[in-house]
């Protein structure tokens, strides 16, 4: 079997390429040869597969981010050598407009995979009036696709409501040889409590307003108002950065990290706040837990489905920065309650493998090639 992948721009950062590498990675344990098609690869060393790179553009509303050139003339003579069986669309953008004329043409199997909730980020950037004309365009997208997944009930059934039909639910993995306990640091923590006897609460992701970041910013400062036994410590970077440290005074950014650095900063904290309400699935939510941190996350979107309210973390009202605030004013008092948690915790996240979530995609492969 051979599996060509689509994606707009490949950033090491974003969720959606970390789920792409991870089920590449599946794919390779299996024996099944792999190709990105994408219009920017931030570092094409991070892939274990060739990437077909095409011509792109900067993407208007957001600099970070490539919109590959519409067409197949960027990858048709690679693509055609490398004789994919399935197409597998990651990102709703022209890229996968190409790879379903592409498609057509070679009457190749393809499916998509919703990562991002696109049309909420239209609110954070004054494009509101645009949410009719996109969800027409994605909805007439996916209802070309064999198959369209979703990494949370929530999610499908969002798309379900807009009109798209052919939805399977495959939620996420974590690597919990990346994340886990092993990896917490006595040393990390005295280098950022200073020597002080204080818990650490921590936010991670990419810097940007649609992750609800204002909420962080207005959350830390009613628990700074209230209280000094804790340190905030945000770790990430985007276009929010400068403001938000504007905002977070006394609070330490790390920037972007990865790799032994981000499972190190997980594992030596002890709360997680995160309070996006876009999300998906919830990335960071699940390293956290996997961590044995203590989520207090958006009562929204794929983040609410990973966490059991009281059980392995909270749920608080979304953009509701008193009601977070209270939520992680409970953590902080109460030590056993913790423990409780980070014990549910771990237990919650052993199911999520990424072998198991690869298993699901490939009974969807080979379904569409018996077809």
């Amino acid at each position: 079997m051979k599996i060509a992948y689509f994606i707009g721009t490949l950033k090491k950062e974003d969720g959606a390429t970390r789920v792409l590498l991870a089920l590449i990675c599946e794919a390779q344990k299996k024996g099944i040869e792999s190709v990105i098609v994408t219009g920017w690869a931030e570092d094409e060393s991070i892939s274990p597969v060739p990437i077909i790179q095409v011509p792109a553009i900067i993407f208007p509303f957001y600099k970070e981010y490539r919109l590959p050139l519409p067409g197949m003339r960027g990858f048709k003579k690679q693509l055609d050598e490398f004789k994919p069986d399935i197409l597998h669309v990651h990102s709703p953008d022209t890229s996968a407009w190409a790879a379903l004329k592409y498609s057509k043409k070679r009457q190749i199997p393809i499916i998509a995979t919703y990562h991002t909730d696109f049309v909420s980020y239209l609110t954070y950037y004054h494009l509101s009036y645009l949410r009719s004309a996109v969800w027409f365009l994605l909805r007439r997208l996916y209802t070309r696709m064999s198959f369209v997944t979703t990494p949370s009930q929530i999610v499908s059934d969002e798309l379900s409501s807009r009109g798209v039909s052919n939805i399977k639910t495959i939620p996420w993995g974590v690597d919990i040889t990346k994340f886990n306990s092993s990896f917490r640091s006595l040393e990390w923590r005295q280098q950022i409590l200073q020597g002080d006897n204080k818990m650490i609460l921590l936010c991670v992701g990419r810097l940007t307003w649609e992750k609800n970041l204002r909420i962080v910013a207005t959350t830390y400062n009613l628990l700074r108002e209230r209280r000094s036994d804790f340190v905030m410590v945000v770790a990430g970077d985007g276009p929010a950065r400068q403001e938000l440290e504007a905002l977070m005074p006394g609070a330490t950014f790390l920037g972007h990290i990865e790799g032994v650095e981000l499972s190190t900063t997980y594992a030596s904290s002890d709360i997680l706040l995160f309070p996006s309400s876009t999300e998906t699935f919830g990335n960071v939510t699940i390293e956290a837990i996997a961590s044995r941190l203590v989520p207090v996350v958006a009562d929204a979107g794929g983040s609410k489905s990973l966490v059991r309210y009281g059980e392995n973390g909270f749920l608080a009202r979304p953009n509701d920065s008193e009601d977070f605030y209270k939520k992680v004013e409970l953590l902080l008092d109460d030590q056993m309650l913790r423990k409780q948690m980070q014990e549910s915790g771990w237990k919650f996240v052993e199911n999520f493998t990424w072998e198991k979530v690869f298993g699901s995609f490939l009974q969807i492969y080979q379904k569409l090639l018996i077809k």
